[in-house]
């Protein structure tokens, strides 16, 4: 005497499985996309496709290639996502995103330089051209400043300039 397939005994389904096979996203097929690793960037996202996925679906580099361009992915080689110098596709929502790095914003470990300065003498402090007048400068903030030649008093010196650089007076 055999048994039926049903729910009690273990052998059958209680609910309707879902087919997704044949379903395409952006011409990918569904199986693929469910397997690869996303990782998401300021504006958009990369991929990661191990060679033993992309193998199950194509069967050669160049047919995978010309997919995930029609898709409307790049491919791009960077270290900024993982750490580690690695091939990504990432995915282009406009063609002019920031590009690739994570996409969490660091604001713990944010620097800001800024340059003191001072318009007196002062001991630690430095005297030297910034932007066409001579300012005090701390000796330590003098590496964040741009040389530059300019005319001070009608004299030409080689001096500095504060562009791009928040400048703090020391009072």
């Amino acid at each position: 005497m055999t048994s039926k397939n049903m729910a009690l005994n273990g052998q059958g389904l209680t609910y309707a499985q879902n087919q997704t096979s044949g379903i395409l996203v952006n011409g990918l097929p569904i199986e693929l996309v469910s397997q690869w690793i996303e990782i998401w960037t300021k504006q958009s996202f990369a991929v990661s496709v191990s060679n033993e996925l992309r193998r199950q679906y194509y069967r050669n580099d160049a047919e995978f290639s010309l997919a995930m361009r029609k898709a409307g992915y790049v491919p791009v080689r960077t270290k900024k996502l993982t750490g580690k110098e690695q091939r990504f596709w990432l995915y282009r929502v406009t063609g002019n995103d920031k590009g690739v790095s994570t996409y969490k914003d660091n604001k713990i470990n944010k620097f800001n330089p800024f340059v003191q300065y001072s318009k007196r003498p002062i001991r630690t402090f430095e005297r030297i051209a910034v932007d066409g007048q001579w300012l005090y400068v701390y000796a330590d903030h003098i590496r964040f400043l741009t040389k530059k030649r300019h005319r001070v008093e009608g004299v030409r010196v080689q001096g500095y300039t504060a562009k791009g650089i928040e400048l703090r007076e020391v009072k």
